[in-house]
């Protein structure tokens, strides 16, 4: 970090960098929000962590999450959040931009319908289910949480079951539907 001509004076000047690439360490912060649940889920053990890279989208890598930081960035609102990745391949770099996915949990068999289905009555979450005969029938339902546009029904549907999407205000119990867009 220094050439010659510089001025270097003893515990002021850094002569060198000293980076490790295996295993890397991939810094990421999420909002505050979301501490309960990281804290909640890691205390069931580990959480899978992936680093994107931007250029190599098909091939991630994977890691885990080995630290979350103790205080809230009060300036941003967010946590910081490290991964540990064995990186054999060498493919994460000191320095590099990489897109993360932090994986609280999986729910490889949940029943979920498009979040523009579910609505909310005096009685709770419900959605209108078409029938064979292309009747509705509303059903109340118990909505988990919500991603990328869907959203996790615990309780209240099969699966296969075909919900309506738009139009809701118009239904009533026993009204007839179209598809429009299958």
């Amino acid at each position: 970090m220094v050439h010659p001509g510089n001025i270097v004076k003893g515990n002021d000047t850094s002569l060198v960098v000293i980076n490790q690439v295996t295993p890397a360490y991939v810094d990421f912060s999420v909002p505050e929000q979301y501490l309960a649940e990281v804290k909640r889920y890691r205390a069931r053990g580990n959480l899978r962590v992936r680093a994107i890279i931007p250029q190599d989208e098909q091939r991630p890598a994977d890691g885990v999450l080995s630290f979350v930081n103790n205080s809230v960035d009060a300036t941003t609102g967010t946590i910081l959040l490290k991964g540990t990745f064995a990186n054999p391949d060498r493919r994460l770099w000191p320095g590099q931009f990489v897109n993360v996915v932090l994986t609280l949990t999986s729910r490889p068999n949940a029943v979920v319908v498009p979040s523009q289905a579910v609505q909310t009555g005096q009685a709770g979450h419900y959605v209108f289910l078409v029938k064979p005969d292309f009747t509705v029938s509303m059903v109340p339902v118990v909505a988990g949480g919500t991603f990328g546009g869907v959203t996790v029904i615990e309780k209240g549907l099969e699966p296969g079951g075909k919900v309506v999407t738009d139009g809701q205000l118009m239904l009533f119990p026993g009204a007839k539907v179209q598809v429009k867009n299958p």
